[in-house]
């Protein structure tokens, strides 16, 4: 594992609805944060930004529209610890983002862009050790 990995993967006929997400990693024992994004490919929006925070055990989500931050929402449901893996699951219906940590639902965001097709790339940086991460088409329920 490197430390401190970036990652970045493209689905040019778009993430959202129905796409899943998986990310394994650890973060590293000085983190401070980390990000995951969820991106539109025609401008610079950010659907859903995922970011825990260490010194605040707060997980802060939002998203970037029309050249702005959204207002935060924040989950203080916080299973982050220095140098302990943990599994994201942040799987996409017609309405939501559904957060699951290790299998446990933490959190469901609305979407706030309306055009879901256009989300097309998936990102993560700073403070994270990514051991893999999985980008797999689910089926409704």
């Amino acid at each position: 594992m490197f430390k401190y990995s970036q990652f970045e993967a493209a689905c040019p006929e778009g993430l959202c609805p129905g796409w899943s997400i998986i990310l394994k990693g650890e973060p590293p024992s000085d983190a401070s944060k980390f990000e995951i994004n969820f991106l539109c490919d025609r401008d610079d929006r950010v659907a859903f930004h995922f970011n825990p925070r260490f010194p605040e055990s707060d997980i802060v989500c939002n998203s970037f529209v029309s050249n702005r931050w959204g207002k935060e929402e924040r989950c203080t449901n916080f299973p982050f610890g220095p140098e302990e893996p943990f599994m994201i699951e942040i799987y996409s219906d017609n309405e939501n983002f559904h957060v699951f940590i290790d299998e446990s639902k933490i959190m469901q965001y609305k979407h706030r862009i309306d055009d879901l097709k256009t989300i097309t790339k998936v990102q993560v940086t700073e403070d994270i050790n990514i051991s893999s991460v999985e980008v797999t088409k689910k089926h409704f329920y």
